[in-house]
């Protein structure tokens, strides 16, 4: 069973940034390619929560985050509760995690 999906302001502004970056630089069809590979990676996570390891940052921020590799340089970014899977980031990973964590509201 999967649980709901929500997506927060970031990660829906963080995902709009990825995908028109790859529309700019690679065209639609590698849009599209990557905007199918994200969706489906949050559904798998909807399903098995616990698919990517805690990030080192979430002590420091006091939730814990999760991050699951799309591909090498798009990471998902998510937190869960009983009922809800949270998507909170699409990262690509060449961003720090500091400059992450302020988009997302958080500060070290």
């Amino acid at each position: 069973m999967s649980l709901e999906i929500r997506w927060s302001e970031p990660a829906l502004q963080s995902l709009a940034e990825v995908l028109e970056y790859t529309f700019d630089e690679f065209g639609e069809q590698q849009y599209q390619k990557l905007r199918k590979q994200v969706m489906d990676a949050v559904r798998r996570i909807s399903v098995t929560l616990y698919i990517a390891a805690v990030e080192p940052y979430s002590d420091d921020v006091g939730v814990e985050l999760r991050g699951y590799l799309v591909i090498p340089h798009i990471k998902i970014i998510y937190s869960f509760t009983d009922t809800h899977l949270y998507v909170e980031y699409i990262k690509n990973t060449y961003l720090s995690e500091e400059t992450m964590l302020e988009h997302m509201g958080y500060s070290l």
